[in-house]
């Protein structure tokens, strides 16, 4: 039997308008983030490559203003629950 449990679904907008879909990841693109590096950043540029369908890239993350990055992994951190260092 398998069980296939419905993801909760955001709507993200920037501050020029434009909207993405982030889907909240699941236990297996979580593991897979994390196994590909340790740097915190890194895991949230790759979980928002994965829960956007490819919506962002590596470069498209990569050229945002650092204030949109911090407001996504806000977003992906509501999900994850990743703590933030000191």
């Amino acid at each position: 039997m398998s069980i296939k449990i419905e993801r909760e679904i955001k709507t993200f907008s920037f501050k020029d308008g434009q909207e993405i879909v982030i889907k909240e990841p699941t236990l297996l693109q979580i593991s897979s983030a994390q196994s590909k590096s340790k740097d915190e950043l890194e895991v949230i540029k790759t979980l928002l490559i994965d829960i956007t369908d490819g919506e962002l890239d590596r470069d498209s993350i990569n050229a945002l203003p650092f204030s949109e990055f911090v407001r996504l992994s806000e977003c992906v951190k509501e999900f994850v629950g990743i703590n933030e260092k000191d």
